[in-house]
């Protein structure tokens, strides 16, 4: 019989080596290593060869036909709509989602609201188990009743040992698992504090396992720092499926669900959500755009997963008296409106380095596509110029010497900009010889080659002179 061999995790980071140490090199942490001895991995491979259709222990390899039709099968609709685009189509069976996002954000909540949907569509006797780790079994259904939920179905527990809770749990009747949150559950396997590092990673992976096994999706649910990262799940991120992560402001109703990973989809792809008296409601991503006549207002379209998505830049341009002037932005890096600004000022000699840049995206939207560039400039050159333009959407990217060019997917956007109460649409030139983009009667389409026609064009549409 072979020796177990025995290995030191750092507490606060798992970290880990054959050797003790006193200080973790990693975090810098001491007194953090804790001994473990390595167990006999016999069980997991042959969860996943049972997984993977072999009966037989050893690995063996399929053609790429056979290993495509192990996921051909259909997929369990939510009932959410907004929630089954986001997860392009439904559940897998042996999913594994983490959900995170701040305290108070709606993780709970929607968790909720996904179970009872669930329960409500399914036509057998299956059963949907939530584990909550943080609240009693009464305070769930405080919130389950002011939501409005009332399943059999629905099973809810509030124990905190991973070990218990998955003998409890019947495989054959159980078609999704939620616990909330997996800072709290336990191994006792691990001689280790509830929320650490090793005990995170211990229950993630037996719950995966688990799920894998008998082929049952899971969704995990994860606080974040106040650096507003996943926290502890960001080591487990390589192990679950998929990554949902919730974005958007805590003090207004919209909530955004953006997907960071997925194994069985698209990664990137968002949905829009509203905070209301009966749970989380979708909403169109239009729901942001607001129709002013003021100047510094432009749409574009940002490309999120397999869709194009609207939002709207704002900036507000101002003189100062100091000797240079500040870049701040709210949903767009800093640095890409530091470069702008300064293409701008090179090749159009205006004196922005005397002026207060202020950008903001409509909804608390975090945008980081470069098509989004041309609606920049474009809302600094109309506050700049104090010019009114009308409702105006721009998609293109900007090169460091006055060049427009070509955004990915710019049919697509312009498309999905076609659908809004615009009166014009601005793309780069080169646009037009790859694609099929046409006026129409109420929406005109220019063309710019460079920023100094874009400065002229703003010029030319400016209102109320």
């Amino acid at each position: 019989m072979a020796k177990a061999k025995t290995i030191y995790v750092c507490d606060k980071c798992g970290y880990e080596s054959p050797k003790w140490f006193g200080k973790c090199p990693v975090c810098g942490e001491w007194n953090s290593a804790k001994e473990f001895s390595l167990k006999d991995h016999s069980e997991t491979k042959s969860i996943r060869a049972n997984e993977a259709g072999m009966e037989a222990p050893h690995p063996r390899f399929f053609d790429i036909n056979s290993a495509t039709k192990l996921l051909e099968e259909e997929r369990i609709k939510t009932g959410i709509n907004s929630i089954d685009e986001l997860l392009s189509g439904g559940l897998i069976k042996g999913q594994v989602i983490l959900l995170g996002g701040e305290p108070g954000v709606g993780k709970s909540t929607i968790a909720l609201q996904i179970c009872d949907s669930i329960a409500r569509n399914s036509n057998n006797d299956k059963r949907i188990y939530y584990i909550s780790g943080e609240e009693s079994v009464g305070q769930v259904g405080l919130r389950a009743k002011r939501l409005g939920i009332n399943n059999e179905k629905l099973l809810i527990s509030s124990e905190t040992q991973i070990e218990d809770i998955l003998n409890e749990i019947d495989p054959n009747k159980a078609q999704l698992i939620v616990v909330d949150s997996i800072q709290t559950l336990c191994s006792v396997d691990i001689d280790s504090p509830v929320g650490g590092i090793v005990q995170i990673k211990a229950v993630v992976e037996k719950v995966r396992i688990f799920s894998k096994k008998y082929g049952i999706p899971s969704i995990l649910i994860a606080h974040v720092t106040k650096e507003g990262t996943i926290a502890g799940p960001k080591l487990v991120e390589h192990v679950v499926d998929t990554v949902i992560y919730f974005e958007g402001e805590r003090t207004t109703d919209y909530r955004i669900l953006r997907v960071q990973k997925n194994r069985y989809g698209p990664s990137g792809e968002i949905t829009v959500f509203q905070m209301t008296s009966n749970g989380l409601q979708g909403l169109s991503e239009d729901t942001f755009l607001t129709y002013s006549n003021t100047p510094g207002n432009i749409f574009t379209s940002i490309y999120e997963g397999t869709r194009p998505f609207n939002v709207q830049i704002q900036a507000l341009v101002s003189r100062v008296k100091m000797t240079s002037g500040r870049r701040i932005s709210h949903g767009v890096d800093v640095r890409k409106v530091i470069i702008i600004s300064a293409v701008l000022s090179k090749h159009l000699n205006l004196p922005l380095d005397f002026h207060d840049i202020y950008m903001n995206v409509s909804g608390g939207v975090n945008i980081t596509d470069p098509g989004c560039e041309l609606a920049i400039a474009g809302a600094i050159l109309s506050s700049f110029l104090d010019a009114y333009i009308g409702n105006v959407f721009m998609a293109g990217e900007i090169g460091l010497d006055g060049s427009i060019r070509p955004a990915v997917n710019i049919q697509k956007r312009v498309e999905n900009a076609k659908k809004l109460p615009i009166d014009l649409i601005v793309i780069p030139k080169a646009s037009i010889k790859n694609t099929n983009v046409k006026s129409t009667q109420n929406i005109k389409i220019e063309t710019v080659d460079n920023i100094r026609q874009l400065f002229n064009l703003i010029l030319d549409l400016k209102k109320g002179d």
